[in-house]
């Protein structure tokens, strides 16, 4: 059997990145940027007023009494800017707005007393020249990257790009990605299974996978236990994907087609098992035209945790997005393993006094998808421990 870490390293030494393509920026959401994002402007714009009240001029206030000022218009959100040039003058500010020429202060309504186009201030108010003025450029320079190539577009991003103009984008291409569940035993999801059959569950779970990652778009087909189909299915699938994942069938039985099937239409094998638990019979290899295969286990744990450690990153990778540290987290407490594998253990997340720690939940078997409903991912123990103290830091793998 090949190590993990062999296994992983193999398959990122056989993907290539992908091209890029132009999407509008509506459709952007969890794709790859494959190009900088710069401002074409100072941020903010303009020296922007933070608090609706009044703005005015500092040298209102020298001498310490109370001051009293006229109000001579509204300085709105959106509106032109408006000049103060008497010292005892204010305009009344928006949050938004741009700050009036001549105005270096800003006093928040709750600070002050309108009466007849005149705005009291509380004695209680401290000037500081400055405050509630958030200074054009401040944040950002015009010019200035703010997004670079090879990050995942969220939220925050999408409003970046949108804010300096950018209604399109370049982002790595969606390969197609045929997700293909294996066996006789699979029915329907909208049927009602006979006592020796279950429903396809795998083929859903990889494919929700996938789309919230932003990294594919899923084609979901199903194989039966038979040798001259599969084979027959893989030679069209390998026509039409760009990358091929097959779950079950990949192990040693009678009815495991696949491992014949795949070298008999032509893909390279590059390994078949590796040291680890769940997803010991993991195959991978390359087809004709160079595009990955991945044919994992069956049973859904072993699939599903094999998707996110190796699928996944290899498609990061395709698309060209920055390599994310892992994050390590510390076991909240002591866990043994005995077999000489990798073991990729489900864990929750507790928040505790000293930070983020992580709980065991040892799935009964790598098929109890069900056990894991309560977990945020797993953790990666190293084959060469059995016996693992609190507090160690592991590498932690998400759910998506």
């Amino acid at each position: 059997m090949i190590s993990v870490k062999d296994a992983f390293e193999t398959i990122l030494n056989h993907v290539t990145v992908l091209p890029y393509e132009t999407c509008v920026l509506g459709k952007a959401t969890s794709r790859t940027l494959r190009h900088p994002v710069s401002t074409d402007h100072d941020l903010p714009p303009y020296n922007r007023i933070m608090m609706d009240g009044i703005a005015a001029r500092s040298e209102a206030f020298i001498g310490g009494d109370q001051v009293r000022l006229k109000i001579i218009g509204l300085q709105s959100a959106g509106s032109l800017r408006k000049e103060l040039t008497n010292t005892f003058d204010c305009f009344e500010v928006a949050t938004g707005a741009v700050l009036p020429l001549g105005a270096d202060v800003v006093i928040p309504v709750e600070e002050i007393s309108i009466s007849e186009n005149y705005a009291t201030v509380s004695e209680a108010f401290k000037l500081t020249p400055g405050r509630y003025i958030h200074r054009k450029g401040s944040d950002r320079s015009k010019g200035e990257v703010l997004l670079p190539e090879g990050i995942r577009l969220g939220a925050k991003e999408i409003a970046v790009a949108a804010s300096c103009g950018y209604n399109e984008l370049k982002v790595a291409a969606c390969p197609s990605v045929a997700i293909i569940s294996t066996g006789d035993e699979l029915v329907d999801i909208d049927k009602v299974p006979m006592p020796h059959q279950i429903r396809r569950s795998n083929s859903h779970s990889l494919a929700a996978a996938l789309l919230s990652s932003g990294l594919g778009i899923p084609n979901l087909s199903h194989f039966v236990d038979d040798a001259s189909k599969v084979r027959d299915g893989l030679l069209h699938v390998l026509q039409t994907a760009q990358i091929i994942t097959l779950c079950g069938g990949v192990s040693k039985g009678r009815l495991d087609h696949l491992p014949r099937a795949l070298e008999a239409v032509g893909v390279i094998k590059h390994f078949h098992w590796v040291a680890q638990r769940p997803g010991k019979p993991f195959l991978f290899g390359t087809g004709p035209s160079g595009q990955p295969v991945f044919a994992l286990p069956g049973n859904p744990l072993s699939a599903l945790t094999c998707f996110h450690r190796y699928v996944i990153p290899a498609l990061e990778k395709m698309a060209g997005r920055k390599h994310k540290l892992i994050m390590k987290l510390p076991l909240q407490e002591p866990y043994s393993f005995k077999p000489q594998l990798t073991n990729f253990l489900p864990i929750e997340i507790n928040n505790g006094v000293l930070g983020s720690e992580v709980k065991p939940h040892p799935a009964g078997n790598s098929g109890d998808f069900a056990g894991i409903l309560n977990t945020d991912g797993f953790i990666e123990l190293p084959a060469e421990g059995t016996d693992y103290r609190k507090g160690l830091t592991l590498p932690f793998w998400p759910w998506l």
